[in-house]
Parts: C-alpha cells; structure tokens; sequence
C-alpha cells in the first residue's frame, strides 16, 4: 500500500512534470523512492526526465528499475524501446518492443510500435530476435511494414541461399549462372518458403535491381527446368511478381502446361494475372488442398475474389462530376489502368483530436476553433491509404474522399471493408466540384495538385468548400529534389505522353543499365521503381509540374492563406533549421526554407508538405 502522503507526493511531482518543471519533479521522485523503492511510476517518471535532461545512463537505471518493480508495465517497455532506438541500441530495443507487444496481446498499435523499432534499425544487425519481429510485423492488415523494408532486405542478404545470388552488384551473367546450378536453385525454392523469407517475399515490395534480377531468373528456371520445384515455393515467387505488378520484362513461355491444374495455374501467374474468374472458380473447386497450400490459397484470393469484389464495388460508386478537362481525363485514364498504391497494410496506433494533432506538429503557434469531430474531406484519394489512416488518426473525423479513378476508389471501398472502416467514396474532379458537396474542417490534398493543368485553380476551389476556421494540408512535388525525374523525362522526350505498359517496362531496364554517376540513376533506389503503378506514378506521369517554395509563397499570398508550418515524419529538418535560424521558432519563414534547401536539395524528397488556413 501507498501512503496517502507519497501518493500526495506524486501526484505533485507529476503535475510539474506536465509543467514542464523537471527540475523539481525529479527531487521529488528521488525523495519517494528513497521512501519507497518499489513504485514502478516513480521509476518510470523519473527515466523519461532523465533522459530529457541529456542523462542516458541514469535513465537507462531508472527505466530497469521500473520494470524489475513492474515486469508487466507495458509504458514502461514502450518507452524504454524508443530509448534504446535513440541510443542505436536497436537489438535491445526490438526485443524490448517485443515484449511490449506480447503484453498488448499483439494489438495493431502495438506490433505497429515493433514495426518503427525495425524502421529505426535499418540495416543493423538484429540476429535472431530481429527476424522474430518482422514475423509478427509482416502480413498484417493492420499493420503498415514499409519501414521494415531495410531490416528486411539485411536478413534476405544475409541468408546462406540467398547472399550470393543477392550479393550487391552481382552481374546478370553470374547471377544466372548460379541460379543454373541445380544445387544452388534447389536451396533457392526451398528458402523461399521459410517463414521470414516467405513473409518478405508475399508481402513487401523487394525494391533492389538484384531482387529483380532474381526474378527474372528464378522464373525462367521453373518455367524450364525439369525439377519438381515445390508448388507453394512457385505461389511465393508469384506472388513476389505480383505485388510489383508484372513490372518484369514480359518474360517466355514455358515448354507446356503441368497437367495438375492449380499448378498449371501458379505457373500461369508467373507470367501474367490470372483470369479473376478463373482464379475464384479454382480456389472454390481446391478449398480441400488449399488448406495445406497457404500461399497458393493467398495468390488465387488475390488475383481472384478480391478482384471481382473491386468490380462489384466499382459499379456502386457515387458519381459527383467527371473528369472536367482534357489533362484531367488523361489522368484519369492512367490511374484506371494503374491504380497507385495498391497497399496491402495500414498503420495503426496514434490517436489523436484534430486540435492535439496540431499543437503537436506546431507547439509554438496557437491556432482556435478547431474542431474535435471535424469533417475532412481527402482530395484525391487514389486507393484510399490515406483517407482510411485519417480516419483511424484523427478522433471522431467523419471523412469523404474523392478520386478521378473509379478503379482506385474501387480498391480504396475494399479495403476498407477489409479492415472494417466507414466513410464516403465517391468519384470527382477536384477541378469541377459540386457546389453541394458541403464545408469541411479539414481539406487534405496530397500529391494530387500538381497533376493538374492549373494547380492554383484547383487550390483555390477546393478552399470554397473549407468550413469557417477550417484547415488545409496540402503536398506538391519539390523542382529541386525531383531533378532525378526530370533527368528521366529528358531521357523519353515527347514519348511520355503516349507509353503504354510495355513501353514502361522496357524504359524500367533501360534505366536499371544506367551509370551510377548518371543524373537518372537515383530513381532505381526508390521504392516506387520496382511497381508498375508506382514507376508509372513516379516516373512516367501524364501530367507534372513542379514547385518551389517561391511559387508556394505566391501561392498563399494570393490565395489570402495564412502558412502554419511543414509536417516532416523526421524531426531533425526541423531541428536543424531551428539551430540555423534560433529567431524563428515556429520555423514558418519560406525564404530560411528555400535557403537550406540548397544545401539540402533532396529535403522536400516526399513533397512539400504543409498546413495553411484563410487568413481571417
């Protein structure tokens, strides 16, 4: 039992800690737990000063006292796993977050925590307990395992079947070549379903040349070869091929059919998508087999029911305008054809009221009359990611999102219905809205305007529609960290405007045999390179403009908006500028931005982003 005069005491200490007052709350909880040594809060409190006052060994104390006082205190396991992170302690603070995700019974929002210890450990290496993570990470729809892509990527390196057929800058002769050898592609198509390799492969995009490379090969020797290469080990592989869209280049036939039918079927979809028909009908008629067939099963549901529900839902979609322009229906067209992202997870975890999420982004500005059940609207909402992470992000949003694709909305309304989630779809031209499409809180248009023929005007549209006091966020590509792209473009020529998905394949290699010291070849490095959808996005769009902060600038004065701030998910852009500029803490002045942009000309590498409101 706690005396009533500690817990007085703690309460105290605790309230100038939310004061800010380290300093004091610190004294205090040293002096109750001279008193009391076992009160884990104390211990607990007492770490997260310490480790704000720059203190990482006595932090790190506090924080083992606390869980040795409590082993099951889940904040503190939490905590201490984002201090180990901090610290480049990452084994340690993957198997700490593991624990933390064991006592939350392996929640979303838990093993999404697990998810961002991996993405902050990147290519260390975590041994044995990172691959326990990525198998609690990988495959979940309620988990977002992007960020584990460099973690994983480490472990398939490291693979004793993999490493030399992955080895960096491995030769497509010698990669071939390895592969040829029985042996050798025998160990391949047995690693391929081991869990963690399997997880990888079926649920991440691999973005390397050599993983493509592989591809290619390993494809061509199971189309050719006359081992019996194991069925699910063929179903991982295609589904590898699949989830990069069938970016490969258009590979050959094999020499004839298996006769077994699901096989027949998987060697099918090696090469091109099955049939959505076919791959339904098969997936009912094997129900029995598939159930010892995991990633068979998986590849037909795919490239099966899943997208015959997409139909479906298709031809219920409400229509609010249509494409208003010539440019707009040129996009349009491209994003019926590749649907971008197409997603396989959402990020859980971080819940927070519209006015929170603000003082969090820009603590220094004070920003009224924001709403706690705000109604947002997402301008462009493509396949639905962002709309739906909105609505899990922000408490009590009642969310509409729009889209020109009628197959990206297609795929948003599925996956929403996946993961349970509820909120308005319908098909619209950002530059031709209803005058009765209603007033929001929030406007969100991210990565939409700038494939307009007049971005301005659309802007300035869309603000029409913002409620009184409402806000806008709002992203557009960078000129100077899109000079990669630009290269690119330079390289098509007039040809950009009418390449097909061949054509886009054939450009992929043509840009995977460039130089390393050509201005194109970052664009290989990017994750949007090894899909179909994401180079074409990327890449190969049929409408582009590019802004610099003295456009935005313009912008905001002409449209009489007031310019809160950028959102960065890393927060030293922003601490470096406030270093370099210490007289402007709300980091609010865009001639200070533009200037560090020239040192750092890749800062805005995933767009401008940043919030705005009318100036009342």
């Amino acid at each position: 039992m706690i005396s009533t005069e500690i817990e007085r005491e703690l309460a105290q200490a605790t309230q100038l800690q939310r004061q800010g007052q380290g300093a004091r709350a610190a004294e205090i909880y040293r002096k109750v737990l001279k008193l009391s040594p076992k009160i884990a809060p104390a211990h607990y409190n007492l770490a997260l000063l310490l480790k704000d006052q720059g203190k990482p060994a006595a932090a790190d104390k506090a924080f083992k006292s606390a869980l040795k006082c409590s082993p099951e205190y889940v904040m503190a396991w939490t905590a201490y796993a984002r201090f180990l992170s901090d610290r480049g302690r990452h084994r340690d603070a993957v198997r700490a977050s593991i624990r933390a995700a064991h006592l939350q019974e392996l929640s979303g929002p838990a093993v999404q925590e697990l998810a961002d210890r991996l993405k902050a450990a990147g290519r260390s290496d975590l041994g044995s307990i990172g691959e326990d993570a990525l198998l609690l990470c990988l495959g979940r729809r309620d988990v977002s395992g992007d960020g584990t892509i460099l973690a994983v990527l480490t472990r398939l390196l490291a693979h004793p079947a993999l490493k030399k057929l992955l080895s960096p800058g491995i030769g497509k002769d010698t990669s071939e070549k390895l592969l040829e050898e029985p042996r050798a592609a025998a160990a391949f198509f047995a690693a391929l379903t081991e869990p963690m390799v399997a997880a990888a492969f079926t649920s991440l995009i691999l973005p390397l040349r050599e993983v493509e490379q592989l591809l290619i090969f390993a494809r061509r020797v199971a189309q050719k070869s006359q081992m019996k290469i194991p069925i699910e080990a063929l179903a991982v592989l295609a589904l590898q091929i699949d989830l990069a869209e069938y970016a490969l280049p258009t590979g050959e036939s094999s020499n004839g059919a298996p006769s077994d039918e699901l096989r027949a079927a998987v060697f099918s979809a090696l090469m091109a998508p099955l049939d959505p028909k076919a791959a339904a009908s098969l997936l009912e008629k094997h129900k029995e087999a598939l159930v010892t067939k995991r990633y068979t099963r998986e590849l037909l549901l795919r490239q099966g029911p899943e997208k015959l529900r997409e139909r479906l839902l298709k031809d219920k979609l409400i229509v609010l305008s249509a494409s208003a322009d010539d440019v707009s229906h040129k996009v349009q067209a491209q994003y019926e054809e590749s649907p971008y992202p197409r997603w396989r997870g959402l990020r859980s975890g971080g819940e927070v009221t519209l006015p929170a999420l603000v003082k969090s982004l820009f603590p220094g500005l004070v920003i009224p009359k924001l709403k706690n059940a705000p109604k947002v609207l997402i301008a462009g909402c493509g396949t639905g990611r962002h709309a739906l992470r909105t609505i899990r992000r922000i408490i009590g949003a009642d969310v509409t999102a729009i889209d020109l694709s009628r197959t990206s909305l297609a795929y948003a309304c599925r996956q929403a219905e996946d993961l349970g989630i509820k909120l308005r779809f319908a098909q619209a031209d950002i530059t031709a809205l209803p005058d009765d499409l209603g007033r929001f809180d929030l406007i969100e248009c991210c990565g939409v305007l700038h494939h307009m023929a007049d971005p301005e005007a659309a802007w300035k549209g869309l603000i029409r529609h913002l409620a009184p006091h409402g806000l806008m966020k709002i992203a557009l590509y960078s000129e100077n960290a899109r000079q990669d792209v630009v290269a690119v473009h330079q390289l098509v020529g007039d040809k950009l405007s009418t390449l097909d998905l061949d054509d886009v394949r054939h450009l992929r290699q043509q840009l995977l045999a460039l130089s390393e010291d050509h201005p194109a070849a970052p664009v290989t490095r990017e994750l949007d390179f090894y899909s179909l959808s994401g180079c074409r996005d990327f890449l190969f769009h049929q409408q582009e403009q590019r802004f610099d902060l003295s456009r935005i600038g313009g912008a905001l004065k002409n449209m009489n908006l007031e310019f809160f701030g950028f959102e960065f998910a890393d927060p030293r852009p922003l601490a470096a500028y406030r270093q370099r500029f210490p007289q402007d803490i709300s980091a609010q002045n865009l001639a200070n931005w533009a200037e560090i942009e020239i040192g750092s000309p890749t800062l805005f590498r995933g767009m401008y982003q940043f919030w705005c409101r009318p100036l009342s």
